[in-house]
């Protein structure tokens, strides 16, 4: 079981990691992803926790940056997690308006920092821990949503959303943690059949919660991450294979398609939306407003590339020639409050080129990253670049329709979840 002598000794060495201390680091590490979809403030909590432990043991001992000298992927990564809270920053001066409470969301990578040299030195397996922690915060998650399927906001029209998370980000981290269990499924080959049923159980749930969230941000990584999921977790190379598998994957879809009604209903909504905006109807629409903040980000953007307009100093929309022809009240209203629903083209607005570079960086390393990881012959390094390759892919698929980082405990989580896999991936002599 997860608790006896022998799982334990396969998550940790027997090194001074087996000190009570270090049990409580990774037990709050472990648990940090447990509710993050069910209770507010659970994952910024022990986000904090573990970014304040690591940084008090690195303090007391300078050897955790030793090994930072000749590892450029660990110094890349390092720049990565910095790179938010330096381009907002640098922005800021440029713009001779300092903000402080603006830096309290790029702060958590740049905490992140202290976390991922500390657990460069230690070798912690986390993949041990994660696949028992994904699919029982779905069943957790399923057990609230089961009482109040609708406790985010009555506003959601029928869409599951927890008092935690609203059903956007709900759809998108539970389609990440459903292909988290397919990822994982017996990537050790000596899962116990209660794991195997606990994964195969946390796919089905994952799968009619995203469902039920119609979260179509969401909907956007799957076919990215089967693709992944062949290519490099059962690495399937054969030609009729592959083109058997990908039938098998459109009929599947076909028939969700036609035998689901809300996810028939949002894509073909999504398309007529689309087909209205390109041919000079209504742009008011879901699909149309996200078409036009794109062209506003970017007409704005190059209005003012270094400085940027921070969160909501951008010019009446009405004065700005080039959007005469698409511009309307709502437009307006949802720029300013709910952001431009792209991560990199909002980052890019409020820190200029400084903030598109950050963005880039922060989903580009990462992949990288992980995906020289996933082609490793030690298998704890392949299992973290795997699960990190599948996480960074899909929160970039969510970033293309959504903002990813614009919410404490989204970014909180992207930095713990990076930090802690690319140690895992960049640790030297990982077992």
């Amino acid at each position: 079981m997860i608790f006896s002598k022998k799982y334990l000794r396969q998550i940790f060495s027997e090194t001074n990691s087996s000190e009570k201390f270090d049990i409580f680091f990774i037990a709050c590490l472990a648990i940090a992803p447990l509710c993050f979809l069910s209770v507010r403030g659970w994952t910024n909590f022990f986000s904090m926790l573990v970014f304040a432990i690591s940084a008090w043991k690195i303090s007391f001992n300078r050897k955790y940056f030793f090994i930072l000298r000749k590892n450029t992927s660990a110094q890349l990564i390092i720049a990565a997690l910095a790179s938010s809270f330096v381009a907002v920053l640098i922005a800021q001066l440029i713009r001779g308006r300092l903000q402080i409470e603006l830096l309290d969301g790029p702060s958590r990578p740049l905490l992140a920092i202290f976390l991922f040299v500390y657990l460069l030195h230690k070798p912690i397996d986390f993949i041990r821990w994660l696949e028992w922690v994904a699919p029982f915060s779905l069943f957790i998650l399923c057990i609230f949503l089961w009482f109040n399927p609708y406790g985010y906001s009555a506003k959601t029209f029928g869409r599951f959303g927890t008092t935690a998370v609203d059903p956007l980000t709900l759809g998108q981290y539970v389609t990440f943690l459903g292909f988290t269990c397919l990822f994982i499924f017996n990537i050790y080959k000596n899962d116990c059949l209660i794991l195997k049923i606990i994964k195969i159980t946390g796919i089905f749930i994952a799968t009619y919660i995203s469902i039920g969230t119609a979260s179509r941000s969401g909907w956007v990584a799957i076919p990215f991450l089967l693709i992944i999921w062949i290519f490099k977790v059962k690495k399937i190379y054969q030609p009729k294979k592959i083109f058997l598998i990908l039938i098998l994957m459109c009929l599947v879809g076909f028939f969700i398609y036609e035998e689901i009604p809300i996810v028939h209903d949002r894509i073909s909504q999504a398309t007529t939306e689309y087909k209205e905006y390109v041919h000079g109807g209504t742009t008011d629409t879901s699909t149309g407003l996200r078409l036009s903040l794109l062209r506003v980000a970017g007409i704005l953007f190059l209005e003012h590339p270094l400085s940027g307009y921070g969160d909501t100093h951008y010019p009446e929309l009405a004065s700005v020639p080039q959007m005469a022809t698409f511009n309307t009240e709502e437009l307006e209203y949802i720029l300013i409050h709910s952001g431009t629903h792209n991560e990199i083209m909002q980052s890019a607005l409020r820190s200029g080129i400084f903030g598109l570079v950050s963005s880039i960086l922060m989903f580009l390393v990462p992949a990288i990253i992980f995906f020289r990881g996933s082609a490793s012959t030690v298998h704890s390094v392949r299992t973290a670049g795997l699960v990190g390759l599948c996480y960074t892919v899909a929160v970039f698929c969510f970033s293309l329709t959504t903002e990813t980082f614009n919410l404490k405990y989204t970014v909180s989580f992207y930095a713990l979840m990076v930090s802690v896999l690319a140690a895992q991936v960049l640790r030297p002599q990982s077992t």
